[in-house]
């Protein structure tokens, strides 16, 4: 890491923390720089109005191409949980009990900040506030991101012609990104939430404001464990950052962990899965604050087994931070926050923790603040400083537009037509035909937006099923099922109509709905997705 930039970027040249005489006797406050910065006051003022503009435009766009998917019905079981805990506490059931993945949800990771957000039910209460939420934040943080750079330019007292070139090169870069866009067409996810308020707190520390940091640090934990890790790099930053930091580092390092220990304490993580980091330490499952421990004694123990995993996955982290500026990670505040997540998230056993962009979603913001970081610092630091900064901008504007080119055009159709508009039309028809008090058995990539009641299930197959109500309502999508194949499916929905008696509420486009009214006293269903064998 480049200890430089740390030290000509962080806080330590805030001027709050300059004495007035020494201020007044500085070079950079010379009567004639001082005019000279004073007359550029309008045009970077102007820069930055244009983020206010360009950023909340972009967010609406952003709403347009979320609405679209939420209008198709490509809403699964992620969206589903979330939608169910924010329909029932909106609706007076404060405890609400995650039937998608069977357990409370406040055990599901301890998201408390889904309670103060389902206070936008009482004057939304449709389910597409969510994903406009997600869309805020993460509008939000490419805002915060860019309003950052700006005032590090300022403080770098970069010229007006770097500066609006480098402002328009990071609009670029953030917009372009397809990690952006696979992130929004995944369902609903806390991670972006989390993640702007972990870049405004940053922001707020790196300008010296320790207090609004720490406001916007425990909103942080609100989003849950894996936030709370999130936060562990942050703190790492701050520490690196230098000495006006440093206390506050500790002071994040410490929050986090402590939370992140409280949560497992409370076996509140059961849908972190925990057991998916358990052959660290030799073992096939691991759970609660003991199981916590014992990971980290694992790693310590048997570090080749940490090395090795992440040796296997260098390829997807590559893939992951190229689009944003890999040099980033030589600057403190760009290091501590994708370090931790890309570590956490490489060293889980299931693959696709890297592929999924919403859970490294904050690596994003950090890595690109901290390239704009390093630019500056190389454009300072030796003689030849300027053509070096512009070949590695040019070079990150460069890949990101290569990348753009190639990935966001795919992301953009799988999204919007994954489940096409007939098939759309279908399941709206039989949304609007199941009765609000039903319980709903769905096929899983589709159920999100049948799952804002007390029951509701993802189809598995051959697989029982809880019954709760004497009304159940099977919704099958036989062209998008990733459970089973279509024909067993169709199988399936051809025993809930025959065998089971149930109505056949709708059956066009390959979107079948059943009402079934289920026999006193049936506490379980398993539907069969093919004839027995013998």
């Amino acid at each position: 890491m480049v200890t430089g930039t740390t030290a000509a970027l962080g806080s330590r040249s805030h001027p709050r923390e300059i004495p007035s005489r020494t201020r007044l006797r500085s070079p950079a406050s010379s009567p004639r720089r001082h005019e000279g910065d004073l007359s550029q006051e309008p045009f970077r003022r102007r820069v930055r109005t244009a983020g206010w503009i360009v950023f909340p435009l972009w967010t609406l766009g952003l709403a347009v191409f979320s609405t679209v998917i939420y209008h198709r019905a490509f809403l699964g079981e992620d969206f589903a949980t979330y939608n169910q805990a924010w329909t029932l506490i909106g609706t007076g059931h404060l405890n609400p009990y995650d039937t998608i993945y069977g357990f409370p949800f406040i055990k599901a990771d301890f998201e408390l900040i889904i309670w103060p957000l389902a206070l936008i039910h009482i004057v939304l209460p449709s389910p597409i506030a969510l994903v406009w939420i997600q869309d805020l934040a993460v509008g939000g943080s490419g805002l915060v991101a860019f309003l950052w750079v700006l005032d590090l330019l300022q403080r770098r007292r970069v010229p007006m012609g770097p500066t609006i070139a480098g402002a328009i090169a990071f609009i670029f870069v953030t917009v372009a990104n397809a990690g952006v866009y696979q992130t929004l067409s995944f369902d609903v996810h806390l991670e972006p939430i989390s993640t702007l308020f972990l870049v405004l707190s940053a922001r707020a520390l790196w300008l010296g404001r320790t207090r609004r940091a720490l406001v916007f640090a425990a909103i942080v934990l609100l989003c849950g464990s894996f936030a709370a890790i999130c936060l562990v790099g942050l703190g790492v930053s701050a520490l690196l950052a230098g000495p006006s930091t440093r206390r506050s580092g500790l002071l994040l390092v410490a929050a986090g962990i402590g939370w992140t220990g409280l949560i497992s304490a409370l076996h509140a993580n059961q849908g972190s899965g925990l057991s998916l980091y358990a052959y660290i330490a030799g073992r096939t499952s691991l759970s609660g604050l003991g199981g916590f421990v014992t990971l980290l004694g694992g790693a310590l123990t048997h570090p080749s087994r940490v090395l090795g995993h992440l040796r296997e996955r260098l390829a997807d982290i590559w893939g992951l931070i190229r689009p944003v500026g890999v040099v980033g990670l030589a600057s403190a505040w760009g290091f501590g926050v994708p370090l931790v997540v890309l570590l956490v998230n490489a060293l889980n056993a299931r693959a696709d923790f890297l592929t999924n962009t919403f859970q490294n979603f904050a690596v994003y913001p950090f890595l690109s603040v901290g390239t704009v970081m390093v630019i500056v610092w190389l454009g300072s630091r030796f003689r030849a400083g300027a053509v070096v900064a512009t070949v590695v901008a040019l070079a990150v504007v460069a890949q990101a537009g290569i990348l753009s080119y190639r990935y966001s055009p795919p992301v953009f159709r799988y999204a919007v037509s994954h489940v096409g508009p007939t098939q759309a039309a279908g399941l709206r028809a039989a949304l609007a035909r199941t009765p609000p008090h039903a319980e709903v058995i769905s096929t899983i990539t589709v159920m999100g937006r049948f799952c804002g009641r007390e029951l509701c299930f993802f189809f598995y197959p051959d697989e029982s099923r809880p019954v709760g109500t004497r009304d159940v309502v099977f919704v099958f999508d036989a062209q998008n099922e990733i459970l089973t194949t279509e024909a067993g499916v169709q199988y399936a929905a051809t025993y809930v109509r025959d065998d089971l008696h149930a109505r056949v509420v709708l059956a066009r486009d390959g979107i079948t709905a059943l009402e079934w009214h289920a026999p006193a006293g049936t506490r379980t269903i398993t539907v069969p997705t093919g004839p027995p064998s013998r």
